[in-house]
C-alpha cells in the first residue's frame, strides 16, 4: 500500500511532442502516458518535460522546432492553469503548494542550440533549465552512445558549452552520451550532473546504459540518475529483439531518409515508423526488472543518487503494471514489496531529484 502522499517527481518525458498532433487534446487523450486525469490518479507532483527535436533535422531547423514544442507546453498546460512552468526550487515549492503540477523544461539534444552559446542563453531566458548534451547522433561538439565516436568525448566547443551551462545555471544531462563524453563532463563540470533517463549496463549491457564506474562517479559528484522505463534498456533479451527487428528495416530506412531528406515532417514520420517496426512483437517485462535496476544503482552509488526517468510519451512499451503515470502507486507498492523502507522510497520517487535540483 502507498503509505503517504509522496512527492512523485519524474526526470524525463516527451509529452511536448504529442501536442504537435492535431488530434491531441491534453485533458482527455486516452493513449498518451501523461494527461491531466492520469497525473491526478497517479499522484505525479512534478515533471521535467523534454523538448526533443529529431537529430536528423538540418542544423538550422532544430531551434525552430524546439520553440514550437515550447509553445505547445505553454498553450496546453501552463495557460490551462493546472500545470505551472517552474525555473527554480522556490517556484516549484509555490506550484506544489498551489496543488499544480510543477513543470520544468529541458532540451533533449545539444543540436537544438545549433552550435551557438547565444542560443543556449536564449533558451535559458525562456525558462529552460537543462539540456541533454546529445541524442542518438553526435553533435558537432560531443559524442553520442548511439553513434561512432567523432570527438573522443567532447571537443573545445563542447567544453565551452559545459562551462557556460555551469555559469548560467543550466543542468547538464548526460543520458545518450558516450562513456568518454560523460567522463569529460565529470572532469570539466564544477556542478553536479544528471543522467535523466538511463539504466544500469551491468544488468542490460548496451552502450545507452551507464557502467558501474560512471554510476559511482555521478553519485560521488552529488549527481542524479533517473531510471528509464523502456524494456529495451532494462532487459538485454528485449534489446536483442529490437536490434533484430531493426536489421530487417535498415535498407528501407536508408532509402526513406534519402528520398525525404528535405521534408522535415516526413523525417519525423520515418523515425516513428521505424520505431514502431522495431518494438513490434517484443516480449513484455515485469516491473521487478525496473526495481532491479534501481536496486543496482543504489548498491553502486547509494540511495541518494537514484530516481525516476520514465521516458513516458517517448516510448511505446513499458513494464507491466506501469503503463502510464496513473500507475505510480504500483511502483511505490513494488518498492515496498522489494524491501525498501518508506524513507528510501520517498527519495527514489522524487525527493532525490528535488534535492539534486536544489543543490545544482
Amino acid at each position: 500500500m502507498k503509505k503517504k502522499d509522496m512527492l512523485i517527481f519524474d526526470a524525463h518525458c516527451d509529452t511536448a511532442n504529442v501536442f504537435l498532433k492535431d488530434s491531441f487534446y491534453f485533458m482527455d487523450k486516452k493513449n498518451n502516458h501523461l494527461n491531466a486525469d492520469k497525473v491526478k490518479k497517479g499522484g505525479l507532483k512534478a515533471q521535467i518535460f523534454a523538448l526533443w527535436v529529431n537529430p536528423l533535422y538540418p542544423l538550422n531547423k532544430s531551434e525552430e522546432k524546439a520553440l514550437l514544442l515550447y509553445d505547445g507546453l505553454e498553450k496546453n498546460i501552463f495557460k490551462k492553469g493546472w500545470g505551472k512552468k517552474v525555473t527554480s526550487i522556490k517556484e516549484m515549492d509555490y506550484a506544489l503548494n498551489s496543488k499544480k503540477l510543477a513543470c520544468w523544461i529541458f532540451l533533449e539534444g545539444g543540436h537544438i542550440i545549433e552550435n551557438s552559446i547565444e542560443k543556449l542563453k536564449n533558451f535559458y531566458s525562456l525558462g529552460v533549465r537543462g539540456m541533454t548534451l546529445v541524442h542518438t547522433k553526435n553533435t558537432d561538439w560531443a559524442d553520442s552512445s548511439g553513434d561512432k565516436p567523432k570527438w573522443n568525448g567532447i571537443n573545445n566547443l563542447g567544453k565551452q558549452i559545459v562551462n557556460k551551462m555551469n555559469e548560467i545555471g543550466m543542468i547538464i544531462d548526460v543520458s545518450h552520451s558516450s562513456d568518454k563524453t560523460v567522463e569529460d563532463v565529470l572532469e570539466i563540470s564544477k556542478k553536479p550532473i544528471m543522467a535523466s533517463h538511463s539504466c544500469a549496463r551491468a544488468l542490460c549491457d548496451i552502450p545507452r546504459n551507464l557502467p558501474d564506474n560512471l554510476i559511482k562517479e555521478i553519485a560521488e559528484s552529488k549527481g542524479y540518475i533517473g531510471v528509464n522505463f523502456f524494456p529495451g534498456f532494462l532487459d538485454k533479451k528485449i534489446y536483442n529483439q529490437l536490434m533484430r527487428n531493426l536489421e530487417n528495416y535498415k535498407t528501407w530506412y536508408k532509402e526513406k531518409l534519402t528520398e525525404n531528406k528535405n521534408n522535415l515532417e516526413m523525417l519525423d514520420k520515418i523515425e516513428i515508423d521505424l520505431y514502431m517496426k522495431m518494438v513490434k512483437g517484443i516480449d513484455k517485462v515485469d516491473l521487478s526488472v525496473l526495481i532491479d535496476h534501481i536496486s543496482h544503482i543504489v548498491n553502486i552509488g547509494g540511495i541518494d543518487c537514484v530516481g525516476l526517468g520514465s521516458d513516458f510519451d517517448g516510448i511505446t512499451a513499458t513494464p507491466e503494471n506501469l503503463t502510464d503515470v496513473s500507475c505510480y502507486p504500483n511502483l511505490v507498492n513494488s518498492l515496498f514489496e522489494n524491501g525498501f523502507n518508506e524513507k528510501d522510497i520517498e527519495k527514489i520517487v522524487g525527493l532525490n531529484l528535488y534535492n539534486f535540483l536544489k543543490r545544482s
